[in-house]
């Protein structure tokens, strides 16, 4: 791991921004080294499953999320490989980065595992997704329960994907997806009806309505609250992004390279990690109260990253 990044960590998880000037005066670490560090290319991925396996042991079983956020950069256009893009937390279209992010979840802990940069006029967000359950399952070797995602993931290519895997899934699709010729919201009238037919060409699927709402899954012995439970983990991953945006500065980034917004994207997973790690020890307590709590001790969380 570069030795730079304990500087970087100390930045996230202590400092009130990232620069390289504001850890360069606090922190006592060169600015030229900072930007190089930045602009490095280092095995993240290999480093994040070491990291993973010593901190939280082998990752059996529990659910894969795929979903998806905006980094907004309001400030500047020349980010590489930015575009503008509709973020649905400010319910308007900005300009920054678009992430799609793998996590895994028991329920408990959740850990994001890996991500991709989206490009517009490049892959779809369908095909990254797909790039990173056969991530999930090549290289982290994992078996889920099941895969939980939204809507916009309910594409036929990804359903067919986590089927040849044998894998189980749990997800929302739209109201006029055609299910036994016609459109579910015909078909399934009250809450709690369901139907049983084909998601696509190989996959069968369980669909029920739930609070106005359609889910699906392959797992067709699948009870209702099975379903809407399993459902419900995908919100863990936006925990995630929430807890990444306003306290590790997910978004504080102003390095105009790929690379380096790469490098704090995983430096961020990184910090993400090592607060989740605390909390393991210390159960009483949220993460929020764990990292201002090394923000205002800053021996007691110098020691902990270290």
């Amino acid at each position: 791991m570069p030795a730079q990044i304990f500087t970087y960590l100390r930045g996230l998880l202590q400092g009130t921004n990232i620069t390289a000037t504001f850890l360069s005066i606090q922190f006592g670490y060169s600015h030229d080294g900072i930007t190089r560090f930045l602009s490095s290319g280092f095995p993240w991925k290999k480093i994040l499953l070491h990291l993973v396996q010593i901190w939280f042991g082998l990752l059996k079983g529990g659910y894969l999320i795929i979903d998806d956020t905006v980094l907004a950069k309001p400030y500047g256009k020349k980010f590489a490989h930015a575009c503008y893009a509709y973020s649905s937390c400010l319910d308007k279209v900005v300009y920054g980065y678009h992430i799609v992010l793998l996590a895994w979840t028991n329920g408990f802990i959740t850990i994001p595992l890996s991500f991709r940069f989206y490009q517009k006029g490049k892959e779809s967000k369908v095909a990254l997704a797909g790039e990173l359950l056969k991530e999930a399952k090549t290289f982290f070797r994992m078996k889920p329960v099941a895969v939980l995602f939204d809507s916009w993931y309910g594409a036929a290519k990804l359903l067919d994907q986590i089927q040849s895997y044998q894998w189980f899934f749990y997800c929302q699709i739209k109201k006029n997806r055609v299910i036994n010729a016609a459109a579910v919201s015909d078909d399934l009238v009250e809450n709690g009806d369901h139907l049983i037919g084909p998601l696509t060409r190989t996959c069968m699927g369980f669909i029920l309505k739930y609070e106005g709402k359609f889910f699906a899954t392959n797992n067709l012995l699948s009870s209702h609250m099975r379903v809407i439970q399993s459902y419900r983990l995908r919100w863990k991953i936006e925990e995630v992004f929430r807890f990444l945006k306003s306290e590790l500065h997910l978004e504080g980034c102003q390095a105009r390279s790929i690379a380096a917004q790469q490098t704090h994207l995983v430096s961020c997973m990184v910090a993400y990690l090592l607060v989740q790690k605390e909390q393991q020890s210390l159960p009483d307590k949220t993460l929020y109260q764990i990292k201002h709590g090394w923000q205002l001790n800053k021996r007691l969380g110098n020691n902990r990253i270290k």
